[in-house]
């Protein structure tokens, strides 16, 4: 009986020491797993997370202003020119040197350049705080000699009315000449194919005359034109209406006043700088034109 008591704890020992076996295996291989994982992936704390780039989403800088002034002037020829028999010609003639007192007044005055393009763009993208935007009419060479070269060198734009059939003929720019302006940033404009009166021709070639010239010119820089000049300021609601579906975002006239944000996109006023403006007279102007009834 005694002999039987004593198997009986031997057995019990046994088992209890075989349980403890078995269980310290389990944590010994539970601890070496977890140590494992440790190498493997070290913990996540704020001292080692590592930021990933983050790519910005660009977002328009809009203008809160309620609207801007914007002064447009025109110009045509920039030359020496002076025969009583030609008062037209004469009377759309800067001379070289009164243009670059103006660019340099300008230029050393706050003033900045800009586009038709920059100026549609408004509200939803910002103007300077004194923005300006200079035109010239027709396309005659000197745009390219005297106007382009020296707004150029200034890091200045203006922008370019071609009338699309002229390219070549005397007195006016090459499509190559054209191209390289807008290249360096000027911006090309319309203004038709042959220069009519658009308000004493039919509605179908009033079509013709802004749609192709714009196809033309588009061909020519490979960039939309989105800016047009009605020939000699002539312009109705017809035509306007017209300039409007045929793409362009902008029209000109030669209505003599200052511009701003707010008017009417396709039947801007422009300010006429005639040869005879010195350059304090082109300061005021520029700043307080008032409209002559």
């Amino acid at each position: 009986m005694k002999k039987q008591k004593n198997n009986l704890i031997i057995l019990i020992i046994a088992v209890v020491a075989v349980f403890s076996v078995a269980i310290l295996v389990v944590l010994i291989y539970k601890n070496r797993i977890a140590a494992d994982q440790e190498k493997a992936e070290p913990v996540v704390t704020p001292a080692n997370v590592k930021t990933l780039p983050v790519t910005e989403t660009l977002k328009p800088n809009p203008d809160t202003r309620a609207e801007v002034v914007v002064p447009i002037l025109m110009y045509h020829h920039i030359r020496d020119y002076n025969d009583p028999a030609d008062s037209i010609g004469t009377n759309l003639s800067v001379p070289p040197i009164n243009f670059k007192a103006q660019i340099d007044y300008l230029k050393n005055n706050g003033y900045t350049t800009i586009t038709f393009a920059d100026f549609t763009a408004f509200p939803a993208k910002k103007l300077p705080d004194k923005p300006i935007i200079l035109t010239f009419d027709d396309g005659y060479n000197d745009a390219y000699s005297e106007a382009f070269q020296l707004l150029k060198a200034n890091k200045q734009v203006g922008t370019f009315y071609l009338i699309s059939s002229y390219f070549g003929k005397p007195e006016h720019l090459s499509r190559e000449q054209a191209k390289e302006m807008s290249a360096n940033g000027m911006e090309i404009g319309s203004h038709t194919v042959s220069h009519p009166d658009l308000t004493k021709i039919s509605a179908t070639k009033v079509a013709a005359e802004l749609l192709e010239s714009k196809t033309t010119l588009e061909s020519i820089i490979s960039k939309s034109i989105v800016s047009f000049c009605y020939p000699a300021g002539k312009h109705n609601e017809a035509v306007d209406l017209a300039a409007k579906n045929s793409g362009y975002s902008t029209a000109t006239t030669t209505y003599m006043a200052i511009s701003n944000t707010s008017e009417d996109k396709f039947t801007l006023s422009r300010l006429r700088i005639n040869p005879s403006d010195g350059i304090n007279y082109f300061a005021d102007r520029i700043q307080n034109y008032k409209h002559q009834e």
